[in-house]
């Protein structure tokens, strides 16, 4: 009878237990908590349900510049103030935005990266903002696909990098195929195949094809290439700095039916990143480069000169590569706490064939950045640029800059 009794009073409590949690709501579905992703720095996180770690980027810049030129002597700063018209003041403003994907996976790492910009000059003629791609690629292990920086650029990383002003040596975004490999004790290897008639800020070498003899200015076009430009680099980075040996070959075809089929340009450069025991977070950097028929490997920036890979020969009809070299330094040193001094100079000489003229400048740089937070820097930037071509002009300019920069 007792044991009756206990079974019916257990059987009642169940009952009333299932009756009052009929009334619940349901149990929610478990929620994924983003997690940090420490593997690849700071700033990465896991996305939800994946092994994939994922960094969202962006930059914003506004400054105001001047460029300066003789009038009408442009200098190759994209100066504003060869006409008495123009104004030789200008507000930029640029907004970077950007993400960094990779995955560890059998094959390596895999890694896929984006960053694009907008701006907008108040010189611009179009009165509108322009929209630009500056990195997309994919990345396979040590092979990139995609467009990025060449493992060709000088290892020359600081000194006028942050302020937009062009410097000796090769440096350019391109649609390239790069491998990297690491050979150990510091050495690594890089060799790209890129197409030169792709770039960022126009092409880097096939830009204008060349000069008539005796018409300095008046330009032969290039014809279709039959071979890619490629390149190749051996680089040594060790706790005091780095070095780069690096070259590059790439095909010389002129659209002029006259001429001959094609013909091989190629240049071949030095350069070096090193720290020095003075002053705090001091740096030294130097690169040297030398050219025949591929001009474009000794300076970023010379696309506005009467300057060119190649010329042809009036009387037969040859193709004669133009040769030239190139040196720059710089140095880097932070004067103050949060402040960091930066100056560079170089020169670069190129002779032309064939009549062409000859041409040579000097660049001098100058910068001074003080970053108020670890993400928010301020810039004051100078660049100065003397011109000489040869029974045509001797002629300077200066371009300035004042900038406020977020990173976030």
């Amino acid at each position: 009878m007792r044991n009756g009794f206990v079974l019916a009073a257990a059987a009642a409590a169940v009952m009333t237990t299932q009756s009052h949690a009929a009334d619940l709501p349901p149990a929610p579905d478990p929620i994924d908590y983003v997690r940090i992703c420490d593997t690849f720095g700071s700033g990465f996180f896991y996305i939800p349900g994946t092994e994939s770690c994922l960094r969202l980027r962006g930059r914003l810049r506004t400054e105001i510049r001047y460029r300066h030129q003789t009038e009408g002597q442009p200098i190759g700063l994209t100066a504003r103030g060869g006409l008495r018209s123009n104004s030789p003041f200008f507000l930029r403003a640029r907004g970077y935005w950007g993400w960094d994907h990779r995955t560890a996976t059998d094959i390596g790492l895999v890694r896929a990266f984006f960053r694009g910009y907008m701006d907008f000059d108040t010189g611009d003629a179009d009165g509108r903002p322009s929209l630009h791609l500056d990195f997309a690629f994919i990345q396979i292990g040590g092979v990139t696909v995609g467009f990025n920086d060449l493992v060709l650029e000088p290892v020359f990383d600081g000194y006028v990098s942050e302020i937009g002003f062009a410097t000796g040596g090769f440096e350019n975004e391109n649609l390239i195929i790069q491998y990297q490999r690491a050979l150990g004790n510091g050495f690594s290897v890089g060799v790209v195949v890129f197409d030169p008639s792709n770039g960022a800020f126009g092409t880097p070498f096939q830009v204008t094809g060349s000069q008539f003899a005796g018409v300095p200015f008046q330009t032969v076009a290039f014809g279709g290439l039959r071979i890619p430009a490629a390149g190749a680099a051996l680089t040594y980075d060790a706790s005091f700095g780095s070095m780069r040996l690096a070259g590059v070959v790439q095909d010389i075809r002129p659209s002029a039916a006259t001429a001959p089929d094609h013909s091989i340009g190629w240049g071949i450069g030095i350069s070096g990143d090193f720290k020095i025991p003075f002053g705090t977070s001091t740096k030294l950097g130097f690169n040297a480069q030398y050219a025949d028929g591929a001009v474009y490997f000794l300076h970023e920036d010379i696309s506005s000169l009467p300057i060119a890979d190649f010329s042809v020969s009036p009387l037969d009809g040859s193709i004669d590569g133009s040769r030239g070299w190139s040196v720059t330094a710089g140095l880097s040193t932070e004067i103050i706490d949060r402040t960091t001094f930066v100056l560079a100079a170089g020169y670069t000489d190129v002779n032309q064939s064939n009549g062409v003229v000859d041409v040579a400048f000097v660049d001098v740089q100058a910068n001074l950045n003080y970053r108020l937070t670890d993400n928010l820097v301020i810039i004051a930037a100078g660049e100065w640029r003397e011109v000489y071509v040869t029974d045509q002009r001797d002629s300077d300019g200066f371009s300035g800059t004042l900038r406020a920069q977020l990173d976030f």
